[in-house]
């Protein structure tokens, strides 16, 4: 593994106007540039990059895979921390955040930037994934109580992807940001009560304060648990990333500096990421960020260990996902969690009971709602890998549930009729059992 050094710029593959449309999104991601970009980097453009330079905070990370060239993919790992330390007293009792000390990781994103620079993929990982650790199963957000290091060499062995990049967000920037925006607008399809959180809202939409917004995004509350909080987390990023391109704060100015300051000073980096590879991306930035940020999940299952609970990566799917990460090419389309909530999936099981209820936890902890069709006709039957089979007029729905599943579509064969409603099938094979 190559460690440590400055990758170099990108060079001229990163120049050009559609190829950064996607790239633009991981600008918004890291917060200073989507501020910078929009801007333009006249006078108050550059003295934000100055700001922003002085704010952020570096630290060595030798753990880091080093670029061979400027148009290798690159790969971040975007760490939220649940360290209290830069919360204040006040802010401590107001919050139910327990008396945990040190710091874990409440949300961790993979993001993965093509090779031609065509797209950009954010991956959100489980903090309860199920990890080795130096021989020691742990979950993978206990990982982080060893420093960056320990946690992106976690994410090396146990899932084979690259890391060139480290950024780390505390609970406390989270509070700043949204202070200097005053609130960020949040839809709820249903009453959120959690004593945990702290979380007590109607269904509809609120304006929340920067404490109800970090209640809602630590809640886990719901029949999915951590992954009711990973699309809370996400909701909240695409809200934030809204609020942060509207033309009302880009032409605020002394906003702007409040903004940039606070983001960058509740920031950690590597030492070889800085301003200056981020506004490469905000001189490409010039309009506001409308399509919203792609993200998807590992897909994972529950388990019960021990009398701890985890969640299991689904092997046929995260090797498929990462693979396409680690090679710097585009995922596959996943729809969106909406999206998804409407495609009924018919899962046929071959006679393979345990493996179906792999599968099914899969499908239902991404959103799919499910039908069962029983061991299905034997022209249906798997063999060794689980196969997806798309109905006329469902492709793109077809593509949603490979993207979690990582296998094959094939068109429905003529001779057999799928459950009525169902828009995709799916029939479970050898590999969905290991």
């Amino acid at each position: 593994m190559l460690v440590g050094g400055d990758p170099g710029p990108w060079g001229p593959n990163v120049s050009g106007g559609r190829r950064w449309r996607l790239v633009r999104r991981l600008a918004t991601v890291l917060g200073v540039a989507v501020l910078v970009a929009g801007t333009g980097l006249g006078t108050t453009g550059i003295l934000l990059l100055r700001q922003a330079e002085a704010s952020l905070t570096r630290v060595p990370v030798q753990q880091l895979d080093q670029a061979t060239a400027p148009s290798d993919a690159r790969h971040f790992l975007i760490v939220g921390s649940d360290s209290r330390d830069d919360l204040s007293s006040d802010q401590r009792s107001a919050l139910p955040l327990g008396t945990f000390e040190g710091q874990r990781s409440d949300t961790m994103i993979y993001v993965s930037i093509s090779e031609d620079r065509s797209a950009v993929s954010l991956v959100s990982l489980p903090r309860d994934l199920l990890v080795s650790d130096g021989g020691r199963e742990r979950k993978l957000g206990e990982t982080y109580g060893g420093g960056p290091d320990r946690l992106i060499g976690v994410v090396q062995d146990n899932f084979g992807l690259p890391v060139n990049h480290f950024v780390e967000v505390t609970l406390g920037g989270f509070i700043s940001v949204v202070d200097v925006l005053g609130g960020v607008d949040l839809c709820i399809d249903e009453p959120l009560v959690d004593r945990k959180s702290g979380a007590d809202f109607q269904a509809g939409c609120h304006r929340m304060s920067p404490e109800q917004a970090l209640s809602y995004v630590r809640s886990r509350q719901g029949s999915f648990g951590d992954y009711e909080r990973i699309a809370r987390q996400q909701q909240f990023l695409r809200a934030t990333l809204s609020e942060l391109t509207d033309a009302q704060v880009l032409t605020d100015v002394p906003r702007l500096f409040r903004l940039v300051e606070r983001v960058a000073s509740n920031i950690t980096t590597d030492d070889n990421l800085g301003v200056q590879e981020m506004s490469a991306v905000a001189q490409e930035m010039r309009q506001v960020v409308t399509s919203g940020v792609p993200m998807v999940t590992v897909p994972a299952h529950p388990r019960r260990i021990d009398g701890k609970d985890y969640m299991i990566a689904y092997r046929p799917g995260a090797e498929a996902m990462f693979d396409r990460l680690r090679q710097g090419v585009p995922l596959l389309d996943s729809g969106t969690r909406d999206d998804r909530d409407d495609v009924t999936v018919a899962l046929v099981s071959g006679g393979r009971q345990t493996a179906a209820g792999v599968v099914g936890s899969v499908l239902q902890f991404v959103g799919f709602p499910l039908v069962a069709a029983g061991s299905g006709a034997a022209e249906l039957d798997a063999g060794e890998t689980t196969t997806i089979y798309r109905l006329p007029g469902f492709e793109d729905e077809a593509e949603w549930v490979a993207s979690f599943l990582g296998g094959p579509i094939l068109d429905l064969p003529a001779t057999v009729t799928a459950p009525e409603g169902a828009q995709v099938l799916v029939s479970v094979g050898d590999d969905a059992a290991t």
